[in-house]
Parts: C-alpha cells; structure tokens; sequence
C-alpha cells in the first residue's frame, strides 16, 4: 500500500472580471470532502455559498464549474467522463451536461478536482492550464471559429497533447442550446452552458496534465482494472454472434409480443458487444419498432416510420463508414467511431459517429431516413456546440407547425421544413448559430419560440428543455428524471432497464429491493460524480464500490455511495429551491403522457400514474409532495443543515 496518499483536493477559482487566479486546497478527509466525495456535491456547496440568490444566468455572478472525479485521470475503467454546471440560462435551473473523452482525466492530471469560473473578461480569451497553474490569456483571434478549428489552432500553439474545451459561433451568440465541446466532438450539450461560457467572453480552456494520481492501493487497483478490461473485451461466445447479427431484423418480433425493457433479455456480454460493434447506433430500430424512439414529433410510430427507412440509421448501415474507432480515456469498450462518409450529396471527412439520440431526434422524429443528412448536420452541430436533442426538437416544432398553417415558407426565409425532406434542415440550423431571422426566437429554446411564434403543443419540453429522444410510455420510470431532476428533461439518472442490466440490487444484496427506485438514483447520481461513464455499468458486475476503496483508502459501503449521491441530488434542488423554482410547477406535455393514436403505445396513458409516481418518489426522498422542501430533520440527517430553507 502507498502511505504517501496524497492528502488533498485542489479548486481553481477564476474571476475573470478581476483578471484573479485563486488556488484552494483542501483535506481529503475535511468532513466536506468526505460529505460528497468532491465532485459534483462539492460545487453545489460551493455555489450555494458563493453565487447570490436569483443571478442572471448570462451575468458575471453565475459560476461555470468544470467537475472532475475522484477517478478521473486514474486507470480506473470508464472513468473518462466530466461534469459542467451553473444555473442554466435555458431553463432557470440547476445546468449540468456531462460528456467524455479525454479532457477531464487531463484537467484532473493538471491538479484541479473542480474549476469555478465567475466574471467576465473584456475581451475574448482562453484559460491556459498546466500543473497546478491557471493563465488567462486574450484570444480575439479565435472570434467567430468552429470548436474544430478552434481546437486545430489551439494545439498548433501548445502542442498536440493539449486538450480543449471550447465553444462554437453559437456559444459566442448566446444560443442557448450550446453546450461546451472536446476532442473535436463530445459535448456537454445539455442546458445551455455554453451560452453561459459564451457570456463570460471564454472560447475555450487548454490543458496539459502531467501529474500522477496517487492511488492507496496501486497493486489492488491494477489487479481489478485488469479483471474488468478482460471481462469486457472477451467477446461473445460464437452461438450467440448470430442473434447479434439479428437484432434490427427481431426488432418487429420485439413489438408483436409487446416486449419492454427488451436489452433486460439479452447477457451482458451481447450488450458489451454491440456497444462495441455499433455504439448507441445499435438501438435506433429497435425502439422506433417498439415505441420508445420518438416519430414525427412524437405523434406517430412505427407506421409512419416503417423498419425498411429505420433500419438505415442503425447498426451496419451507420457503422460501415467507420475509418477507426474511438473511446474515451480508459473506456475498454470504445463505443464511439470517426467516421468518413461520402455519397453524391456529401463528403464529410474525420466525422464522430452520431449517436442514437441524434439519429433519433434528427432522423424518425422528422421522417427523414437520409443518413447522409443526419451525418452533416451531426458533424456541424458538433462543430458549433449545439445539442442535437434540442435541435431535432425545434425542427419536429416547425415541421408540425408550418403543416398547421402556423408558419410560412416565408417566415423560414422560404425554407421547406415537411416531413421526411432532408434538403433545408441544415440551412435551418444554420439560421438558428447565427441568429438570423427565424433563427433568433429559435436560439431561446423550444418551450420560449413556441410561445412566441404559437403551437405551443407542439413544442415537446419540460420548462424549456426538449425532452430526450425516450418515450415515457415505453417505461414509465422516465417521469421521475424528466421531471424532478434538478436539470430537467435528463434521461441518465434512473431507467429501470438500467437497474436489470446493472445487476445493481444482485451486486449489492444488503438494499431493500422496495428502494430501489431511489437508491439507484442516488447510486447513479455518485457514479457521475466519481468521473465514471454509466455505460461501464452494463457490463453487468461492474465493482464501482472497490474501485472508490481502492483509490481513496476510504472503507466505503453501497449505503456511503447512495447517501452521498442523495445528498448532491438534495443540494442541488436546493440550488433550485432558492431561485423560486419549484419542479411541480411545469409540467410533462400531455403527447407524452396520454395514449398514442396508433403503435405500441396506443393502450398506454400515464395520465393517472404520473402523479402517483412523484409523489412517491418526493416521499421516498423525504421532501414535502406540495412544495418539494426537503424535511428539516433529513437535512440534519444528511449533513447539510446549513443549507435548510427559510421560511
């Protein structure tokens, strides 16, 4: 064992507005280190103490806070995921986006657990980040670049292994639908943060690392890292390769015999192996076919969008353009592509693979099965930050409220926005960077354009945020994340397909099977906070409880992780609490929530089911079923009494 276990946690403060650089370090076994295990806990604490109440989201009084793990930048597997937060200009809320690759195990290598950047520089500039030092730097040459180009620039001046965080055109204008972009492609594109990074007059952050993590039991670690990366990469036993080859074409089998939470059937090592074979592309199918996936809109189903157009965006249709895979640090599985894709339209070259949701949300929900458009607009909406759920949630807007008479050709600057035509969507979105015409009302989110513009049923979101591309009434277990999350419109924190393929309540014996809704919540919440990507969790056996002890020295049980998840999940409602927002207040659209006209939801309403099920769940976590405050005496319970509302 390594007694020399470094002892501490290091936050960099920024203030841009004063051009200051402030260095803390704290204990690891401070009582508030080891209250949330740093990570996202840790900058919830922090903003509620240092943010006042009610800050303008795009003001210099909001703090954009990058959050590594304890595990980022160990070798750990799949520990290669980072958090951004703030108070998120799109929805008034809590914002958080987290994303992969490579930028927080270097930012964690760089010496910092947890940057917080208030302020606003005076003019364009880059944060410069090495070991243990923070630079702010003017950048105005870099006004108006792609994240790629930016990033191409960026590492042409610090050299190849730097790693950048940067925002496109749109973050620059303030879109609220642009989230903040690595390694050329992955982006913490939910909630609008790269608005917020925008505001700040901050185009990117660049950071070299070099600084070892120290592990307490570096033998112990490297003995179970080794036993998890060979259960991931054995393969399938062959009798079962076929059925793999078989999924897309089961897809209807799935449907006819009303099978749900289908993955659920399948062995964790056939889950491992399409997630390598085709990423989340493997999906795409399979839940337009048994109604998860959302089509036109959220108004059609599998009819509309038959499997012979479905089947294009997913599996080997996707993949074959593959040029070479792509994983996130220490990711075993390598789920991700780069891709070169090229027919008589297009020709895009060294391209990341869309992922389902974007397949999803720009492909059934519009009726567009043009692969290759949805390739473009992919690659661009990487390139500008934008996010691609909220994006393909406009677009399903407009598309059924110009078929509605509610907007015209020419209030599209005479783009044709019907079903299933692929040729004006990229235009769109192009008006939507730039906030050109139409593109201005847009830029504010789905919820605020349909407001102005009308068809407000049309617009399928929760308090501004477009719901993700996973149907309520496939499993109903989204409500509870669609709704109460503190950033709304999430589908990560809970699904119970997730719980099943996990083996979550098998791995841990101990939990009362009657929690398990919360405690998988709360489980997942501490997951994110150590730097680890959820995917690592269908492998089926995957020791997150070991991995944490082995690191920290800490002699941790499943009930410390789930605790320590609850209490970053109540801080952060918190945070929402004392900005006025109570989540109760908005609401679910009803096109998600009542029977669909046709399809495998049409014998499925949650209309009565969806109030049971928060109210279940708000008493679960001890929080009042009216006004969501959280118990006083639980607030004591968890530790964080200081933070007990006033009355």
């Amino acid at each position: 064992m390594n007694s020399n276990f470094a002892n501490s946690i290091q936050i960099g403060v920024v203030d841009l507005s004063a051009n200051k650089i402030t260095i803390e370090s704290h204990l690891f076994q401070d009582d508030v280190f080891k209250k949330y295990l740093g990570g996202e806990g840790l900058a919830a604490d922090y903003l509620l103490r240092n943010m006042p109440p009610n800050a303008d989201p795009l003001g210099s009084e909001n703090i954009l806070c990058f959050i590594t793990g304890i595990l980022s930048g160990t070798v750990v597997p799949f520990s290669g995921r980072f958090i951004v937060a703030g108070k998120s200009p799109l929805t008034g809320t809590w914002g958080e986006a987290n994303s992969g690759g490579r930028f927080g195990p270097e930012l964690r290598q760089a010496g910092f657990d947890l940057l917080l950047i208030k302020g606003k520089s005076k003019e364009l500039s880059i944060l410069n980040i090495t070991n243990d030092s923070i630079e702010i730097i003017p950048s105005p040459n870099l006004k108006g670049l792609d994240c790629v180009e930016t990033e191409v620039e960026l590492k042409k001046k610090y050299g190849t292994k730097v790693q950048v965080a940067s925002i496109g055109l749109a973050g620059e204008n303030l879109v609220l639908i642009t989230g903040i972009v690595t390694d050329k492609a992955r982006v913490a594109a939910r909630s609008g943060l790269g608005a917020v990074m925008g505001s700040k007059n901050l185009k990117a952050l660049v950071v070299r690392g070099t600084k070892d993590i120290p592990i307490f039991d570096p033998d112990g670690l490297r003995e179970l890292r080794t036993f998890v990366n060979k259960w991931v990469s054995k393969g399938l036993n062959f009798l079962l390769k076929p059925s793999l080859k078989m999924s897309t074409t089961f897809a209807p089998w799935l449907r006819r015999f009303k099978v749900k939470n289908y993955e659920s059937m399948s062995t964790s090592s056939m889950i491992i192996e399409s997630y390598k074979r085709w990423g989340t592309a493997a999906g795409t199918a399979v839940l337009v076919e048994t109604g998860d996936a959302p089509v036109k809109n959220w108004k059609g189903c599998f009819k509309d969008f038959p499997l012979k157009k479905s089947a294009k965006l997913a599996t080997d249709n996707v993949t074959k353009y593959r040029v070479r895979k792509y994983g996130c640090k220490r990711c075993p599985m390598a789920c991700g592509g780069i891709m070169n894709y090229k027919d008589d339209q297009y020709d895009i070259i060294d391209t990341h693979k869309p992922e389902y949701e974007t397949l999803a949300m720009l492909g059934s929900n519009l009726l567009n099965d043009d692969l290759g458009s949805i390739y473009a607009m992919n690659d661009y909406c990487n390139r500008q930050g934008l996010d691609t759920i909220a994006v393909g949630s406009i677009l399903g807007f407009l598309m059924e409220a110009t078929e509605n008479g509610l907007i015209s050709e020419n209030d599209l600057g005479g783009l044709n926005l019907s079903w299933g035509n692929s040729e004006d969507l990229l235009p769109l979105i192009k008006k939507i960077t730039n906030r050109e015409g139409i593109g201005d009302v847009l830029a504010t989110g789905v919820g605020r354009a349909a407001k102005e513009l009308g068809g407000e049923e049309y617009a399928i979101h929760i308090n501004n945020q477009a719901i993700p591309a996973h149907d309520p009434r496939f499993s109903k277990a989204f409500i509870i994340p669609y709704r109460l999350d503190p950033s709304p419109g999430r589908h990560t924190p809970f699904t119970e397909v997730m719980i099943d393929i996990s083996k979550f309540h098998k791995i841990y014996p101990s939990l009362d099977k009657k929690n398990r809704t919360l405690d998988y919540y709360c489980f997942h919440q501490t997951i994110s906070t150590l730097g680890l990507c959820q995917f690592g969790l269908v492998i089926g056996n995957y020791p997150a409880l070991e991995f944490v002890n082995l690191v920290t020295g800490l002699d941790l049980s499943i009930e410390d992780l789930i605790r320590i998840g609850e209490r970053t999940l109540t801080l952060k409602h918190l945070f929402n609490l004392r900005e006025g927002v109570n989540p109760l207040d908005y609401e679910l659209p009803r096109r998600i929530l009542e029977k669909a006209e046709d399809g495998p939801n049409q014998d499925v309403s949650l209309i009565e089911d969806e109030d049971k099920i928060i109210e279940e769940f708000l008493t679960a976590l001890k929080w009042d079923i009216n006004t969501t405050v959280p118990d006083s005496d639980h607030l004591k319970d968890l530790g964080i009494e200081d933070f007990i509302p006033k009355t």
